[in-house]
């Protein structure tokens, strides 16, 4: 029987976010299930310090960082050949339009070497990231296997032009002992929140496509109504002076919480009264079945996965970018307190990170038990 191959993630990163955190989950399931991997870690030259890298540390997990200066960089080439030529019996996992660029480049001296591709999702709100969304699409091409997180990403990528025999929808999966309502919990204390309040809770980044600011403007109309009610988010991001600015404005500044990010986010949970995820694109957040771990009921826009994974719930799905309908959902939850155990059962039957794990060993295996075809 053929080894198991070492799996080398390749990742180039803009911060700690929902992506990130899910390859980090992964490689550590892999690792208890037998599966070796090591991160690869492309530098970002625009930041002072690598967090992903630094976090992978700090967990134990296997990571190196690949020098990169920018857009096209001959020592990024170099640096991942070097640790394919360490591995026997290496399969590259790239996450990301500039992963792939640098891994197909690299993966020229090693052509038995497949390549396995995460598509967690497209932001596409500006030029420029349109663009590197249709250089994606055209790598995508000549990969091994292309796995999604959402379905609604396959016709995407059969619209352009790649075989639906190397496309497999993988969902997210999350580590449910960590996630529980039961954990250990922050206080609101901690946070200036008076026990009576009720808490609406986010946890992301805080830019544009996660709409945060749609949810700040759901609850200004949420607060004027009655003096309980209460805001946190957890994460950081371009808008948040945005957001701190917005609140003043809107007069419910002493009612809001921007926490920044946090790695504790397992405590937080359990503080919300009422999950909100307000995004305006998805493809299957993490904060969603964390939050559905945790017991949290859920207000959610309807984009990505998340209908598919809350489909017969007791949760509330609104249009993404309402922020009308999602104050009345928000004000709804204020009068009717929905039970939750029914989340974390369906988080627990399908949405583990061993379960996640299962389903990339199963693709690595299959990659690895036949010759690597580089046609498109």
């Amino acid at each position: 029987m053929r080894a198991d191959p070492h799996i080398l993630h390749v990742f180039s990163s803009a911060g700690l976010y929902g992506a990130e955190h899910a390859v980090l989950g992964l490689i550590r399931a892999l690792a208890d299930a037998g599966i070796q991997g090591t991160l690869a870690c492309i530098d970002n030259p625009h930041l002072e310090e690598q967090p992903l890298y630094e976090r992978a540390r700090v967990l134990g997990i296997p990571a190196e960082r690949i020098p990169c200066s920018g857009r096209l960089d001959g020592a990024t080439i170099r640096a991942l050949r070097a640790m394919l030529a360490r591995h026997p019996c290496p399969l590259l996992h790239v996450h990301g339009y500039k992963s792939a660029f640098y891994a197909l480049r690299a993966r020229r001296s090693f052509p038995g070497a497949p390549i396995v591709a995460t598509v967690h999702g497209w932001v596409t709100n500006t030029r420029s990231l349109w663009l590197y969304r249709l250089l994606e699409l055209h790598m995508l091409r000549h990969v091994q296997g292309v796995c999604i997180v959402a379905e609604g990403m396959r016709q995407p990528l059969l619209d352009a032009g790649i075989r639906s025999g190397r496309i497999r929808l993988i969902e997210n999966g999350i580590d449910t002992a960590r996630f529980r309502a039961d954990g250990p919990a922050a206080t609101r204390a901690e946070f200036g929140i008076p026990d009576p309040a009720f808490v609406f809770g986010g946890v992301m980044r805080l830019s544009s496509e996660k709409n945060p600011l749609g949810l700040l403007e759901a609850f200004a109309q949420v607060a004027r109504a009655g003096p309980t009610a209460w805001l946190v988010l957890a994460g950081d991001g371009p808008q948040r002076a945005e957001l701190e600015r917005r609140a003043r404005d809107l007069g419910i500044a002493g009612r809001v919480c921007l926490l920044g990010a946090r790695n504790d986010p397992e405590r937080l949970y359990p503080l919300f009264d009422c999950f909100v995820l307000p995004s305006l694109t998805e493809g299957l957040p993490l904060a969603l079945l964390e939050a559905m771990a945790c017991e949290r009921p859920v207000i959610a826009s309807r984009v990505g996965q998340v209908a598919a994974v809350l489909e017969g719930l007791p949760a509330t799905l609104v249009p993404a970018g309402d922020s009308q309908l999602l104050a009345g959902a928000m004000q709804n939850a204020l009068r009717v307190r929905q039970t939750a155990a029914p989340l974390r059962q369906r988080v627990r039957a399908g949405y583990s990170v061993e379960r996640m794990a299962r389903d990339y060993a199963e693709v690595y295996r299959g990659l690895g038990n036949r010759h690597v075809d580089h046609a498109a």
